[in-house]
């Protein structure tokens, strides 16, 4: 008997769309798409993932439908010659039997740019004080004129033929989260005087009614209609309410729609339109502090679904931060029909295929870090623990080990994640590998890191068990307890040395950095090993709230993601915080979503920062800084902890790395900050080394 039998259930939707279980891939942006908007094979390669994965619908998202829209990595069919890459995508999903819903696009008000490159474009002219949320949202946005609506809907239209003619399985209407059509469904968007104005539901919904209708008349009343929508917007005069969703989506299911997909949306002074996931770091608004029960439970977007799904006879897709267990329940206790799942889809593509075989423990876990939201300069989004994520081509991993054609001597120094990723990578790729690791357990840094972070929002905790889980499974021979030599190398004469010691967190040279007052990030993991052993990160993040041996003030040398993340964790336990950070890298590797929330956050709480200064001394009287201007100050502390980035580790990489005969490779945070020291350049580079072995 299956764990989740409502969530393996088949399901038809119409004549022409019968899904294998109820798993829908949320429809979000990859940027997988080339630079003119064609699907190229790195798209196309993540989209057969999905399908090959089990999902049981695939929702193709963001197809504009002007050529004027602001570039970007956005999926096109203004013109036919997109087809050709479109139809890729459409075949591939249906040789692994899933069907795939084309969803049509354009930013609207929430673009960065309008139509030629103007102001964004919405239902209403509004100036940025008129719109409740900071910039990029925060704007000027110019009103469409009547013609140009007329035109929208004949561009539109004209997109929707191309969708119908590639193949896909039907037309997904997006009507949420401040686009286009969204911008003349919520009041806070809309104050047009006409027939589309906010005076009523009728006109509200008049322009998505009127594409609608024409979707039917022209594809018949069998081809598959979709639609999501806002069930709830939080945080401004105007937005959208529960009731009014009910009432839009009746309307909807009324013309003939075949299924509602709720999201929601919100604004407010602090960016926090990006839900569900981010709204409550450090500390949700006030406004939303009754929600964050619904966030725990089933989801923040959860009551709405419900609520649309008491009213329609269609089906509903709940969303939101959902996983396996919690779509079960919610479609058990009928609060929607069917769960889609977006970062956990990206995170692992292959999660419906292992729920149905019984293996959920094997599932790799979305952490909510935000690093998705934050791609490389220029570069398409990046998935912290998916190294394969739009990668698929080169860096999917097989399933079962490979007989490699000549298998390596592989010896990796390191048993954080960067080297338990490698060590998995090498032996599923046919090598022998042996992994040493000097303290008595593996995970390297991030008990300490999942300590300090907790819970509640972005959660690593299933990061180190995981990648135990796959080593196990494999003939990896796992030494801890051994401090790796130089003549240990020579004696072992690996064929390939992969190195991912982690780097080193070196206390800067200042004067007077050996006050007793001081302390780093090696010290504080020392007196946190113990307690970490004794009580796990989880229980240990709790205690803190209880004791710390720290004073009331601390001052905090460093400003990066490690300070800062630091001063939020300290400000939470009752400590007065000062930030230093010499460089004008505030806020350095913190994913922005999270970043754009914590910098106002710790204004509020009364966190005292300084930037692009020289740190001259410090002295029991304090931490002396020079200012850019030349002011000096002196800042008196109980503690001062030094939570810099880390350098490179050198060593055994200067020692072997010309070794003839011996491929050397460095990984990880042994690389240092500017190579890329976060947790996704753990996994990332880890993945590449076992690819790179020859």
């Amino acid at each position: 008997m299956s764990e989740f039998p409502h969530l393996l259930a088949p399901l038809v939707i119409n004549s022409r769309l019968k899904l294998k279980n109820r798993i829908v891939k949320a429809p979000q942006s990859s940027w997988f798409f080339e630079e003119d908007g064609s699907a190229g094979d790195r798209v196309v390669n993540f989209y057969e993932a999905l399908a090959r994965g089990g999902v049981g619908l695939n929702i193709l998202s963001a197809i504009v439908w002007r050529s004027d829209h602001p570039a970007g990595r956005y999926g096109a069919l203004w013109d036919d010659k997109f087809l050709p890459g479109i139809r890729r995508i459409v075949e591939r999903n249906h040789a692994y039997d899933c069907p795939i819903m084309c969803q049509l696009h354009h930013t609207g008000p929430s673009a960065m740019t309008g139509h030629g490159g103007g102001a964004p474009v919405g239902s209403t002219t509004l100036s940025a004080e008129e719109i409740p949320c900071p910039p990029p949202v925060g704007k000027p946005t110019r009103g469409l004129t009547p013609e140009e609506i007329e035109e929208d809907k004949r561009l539109y239209l004209a997109a929707a033929e191309r969708a119908y003619n590639a193949g896909f399985d039907g037309i997904e209407v997006h009507c949420a989260h401040g686009y286009y059509l969204e911008s003349f469904m919520s009041r806070v968007w809309n104050r047009r005087p006409d027939q589309y104005g906010p005076q009523s539901m009728e006109n509200r919904t008049r322009i998505v009614v009127e594409l609608i209708r024409e979707l039917r008349r022209r594809f018949g009343p069998d081809y598959p209609v979709g639609l999501r929508l806002n069930g709830r917007e939080w945080g401004a005069n105007g937005a959208q309410t529960i009731e009014e969703a009910v009432e839009a989506a009746r309307i909807f299911e009324n013309e003939g729609v075949n299924y509602i997909s709720v999201s929601g949306y919100g604004f407010g002074p602090i960016p926090f339109r990006y839900l569900p996931d981010y709204w409550p770091y450090p500390e949700p608004e006030e406004h939303m502090k009754d929600f964050v029960g619904d966030f725990r439970d089933l989801g923040l977007l959860v009551p709405a679904a419900a609520a649309i799904r008491k009213a329609v006879g269609i089906p509903v897709i709940a969303v939101g931060r959902l996983d396996e267990k919690k779509g079960e329940r919610i479609l058990a206790d009928g609060k929607a029909d069917l769960i889609a799942l977006g970062r956990m889809l990206w995170a692992d593509p292959d999660l419906p295929r292992k729920v149905k075989e019984g293996r959920p423990e094997d599932i790799v876990r979305c952490t909510r870090c935000g690093t998705c939201e934050d791609p490389p300069v220029g570069g398409p989004r990046r998935c912290r623990v998916n190294p394969a994520f739009g990668h698929e081509g080169e860096l999917r991993l097989p399933e079962r080990p490979l007989t490699a054609e000549q298998p390596r001597k592989v010896m990796v120094v390191g048993g954080g994640p960067a080297g338990m990723e490698a060590a998995i990578t090498a032996s599923l790729l046919g090598h022998r590998v042996s992994l040493y690791e000097k303290s008595s357990s593996l995970g390297g840094k991030l008990p300490l890191a999942g300590m300090i972070k907790g819970s509640d929002v972005e959660d690593i905790r299933s990061i180190v068990p995981g990648l135990q889980r796959r080593l196990a499974a494999l003939p990896v021979e796992v030494r801890t307890g051994v401090t790796v030599t130089a003549d240990m190398i020579r004696e072992q004469r690996p064929d390939v040395l992969i190195l991912g010691m982690g780097g080193r967190y070196l206390m800067p040279a200042i004067p007077g950095i050996n006050n007793r007052k001081t302390t780093g990030v090696d010290k504080l993991g020392r007196q946190a090993a113990l307690p970490l052993r004794i009580f796990g990160p989880e229980l240990l993040h709790r205690l803190t709230r209880c004791f710390m041996p720290l004073g009331r003030h601390v001052v905090i040398i460093g400003g990066r993601i490690e300070g800062l993340q630091g001063a939020v964790f300290l400000i939470k336990r009752g400590r007065r915080v000062t930030v230093i950070e010499e460089s004008g890298d505030l806020g350095g590797g913190i994913p922005p979503r999270y970043l754009d929330r914590v910098l106002p956050w710790l204004r509020k709480k009364g966190a005292e920062i300084h930037t692009s200064v020289k740190i001259q001394d410090i002295t029991d009287e304090g931490v002396g800084i020079a200012t850019a201007d030349g002011q000096r100050l002196r800042i008196s502390g109980d503690t001062y902890m030094v939570l810099t980035s880390q350098a490179p580790n050198d060593d055994l990489y200067e020692t072997f790395r010309e070794t003839p005969g011996m491929q050397v490779i460095r990984i990880g945070s042994a690389n240092g900050y500017k190579e890329g020291s976060l947790i996704v350049h753990a996994l990332a580079t880890g993945r590449r080394a076992g690819f790179a072995i020859r």
